[in-house]
């Protein structure tokens, strides 16, 4: 008896040491050899581009079971709706996707009901990258070189689509600062703005500064362009003198106005997936993101690329997004 009792033993301590099966974490099982797609709501030529493409070559090492990743673009003339809507819908909630789209998403859900067919409050935010700035910016040709001078003249400026930052950052300026941005529409995501710019067919677009600083470099060094306002809550630190649109606005209620559009600056680059996917993946692609925020190679990439890495949890912006949604109807209705 203590023959077999000894030798049940040794197995047992044998068996301690061996590696668990892959059974053992079925995260790790369920991801193994397969492809996340990270469907983003913009197109591949601006920002947006950048992060999703940067997310996709290291966040896959920080995902139990290491699957590959790859980034989708599906252009952001609906201001990313496609994605926002697909993401609620028709994508399969099972982890193999991840959603990251326009940032003034959570907006539009409030201020167009009609066309959002999801439920922000009801995705699984992962996390923020960074927040980002968009601003109103115009080039060395246009006759107003201030935000005081949109009020004297007209300004030519490009957007994708009415629900884009590129369109409802002119909109409110014309509505609540008296501005006469002439607007046109159907441009291809920042890659097309940028070519109308540099083709003189407009002179100027609202979007992300980090866009500029990246997409229009060599410009931007030559003073060629320039931002005339910030849509967010605090001032650029790179533009320290540029005001923002809660400043400029002319009274209370249209600044109040300005503050709630500038919260999409808060959402930024943010990743979220739909709802329903199992509680133990949704955790680990969320751990992922917040280990690949801190991973050198993923940090290096990005200061290469000049996009800043500021990341923000995701149950910060579960608690933001609850908190615009539930933004007084007096507010919303002069946002509208």
């Amino acid at each position: 008896m203590e023959t077999i009792t000894a030798a049940r033993l040794a197995a047992a301590a044998l068996l301690s040491l061996v590696p668990l099966s892959a059974s053992a974490d079925p995260v790790a099982d369920f991801y193994k050899g397969k492809t996340i797609t990270l469907l983003v709501g913009s197109s591949a030529g601006g920002s947006y581009a950048l992060y999703g493409r940067a997310l996709a070559e290291h966040m896959p090492r920080h995902i139990p079971g290491k699957p590959t990743m790859i980034a989708k673009f599906t252009g952001g003339q609906g201001g990313g709706l496609d994605v926002a809507n697909s993401m609620s819908n028709t994508v399969r909630p099972d982890g193999l996707t991840i959603g990251m789209t326009q940032q003034t998403i959570v907006l539009h859900q409030v201020l167009m009901p009609k066309y959002a067919k999801y439920d922000a409050r009801k995705w699984y935010w992962l996390g923020n990258v960074s927040p980002i700035r968009n601003m109103m910016m115009v080039s060395d040709k246009s006759k107003a070189q201030t935000i005081e001078d949109t009020k004297k003249f007209e300004v030519i400026v490009g957007a994708t689509g009415p629900s884009s930052p590129t369109a409802i950052l002119p909109k409110t300026l014309n509505k609540h600062f008296g501005s006469k941005f002439k607007i046109v529409y159907g441009y291809k995501g920042i890659g097309g703005l940028k070519l109308a710019l540099r083709r003189g067919e407009i002179e100027g677009y609202g979007g992300s500064w980090v866009a500029v600083v990246t997409q229009l470099g060599p410009e931007l060094k030559a003073g060629k362009v320039k931002a005339l306002a910030f849509a967010s809550r605090t001032r650029e630190p790179t533009n320290p003198k540029v005001p923002t649109l809660v400043e400029v606005m002319p009274d209370d209620k249209s600044k109040k106005v300005a503050n709630f559009l500038a919260a999409e600056s808060d959402y930024g680059r943010s990743l979220f997936l739909s709802p329903g996917v199992p509680a133990a993946r949704a955790a680990a692609l969320r751990k992922a993101f917040e280990d690949t925020m801190k991973d050198p190679a993923f940090l290096a990439m990005a200061k290469k690329l000049r996009i800043p890495v500021e990341p923000t949890t995701g149950d910060s912006l579960a608690a933001l997004t609850a908190e615009l949604i539930a933004t007084p109807k007096e507010i919303v209705d002069l946002a509208k």
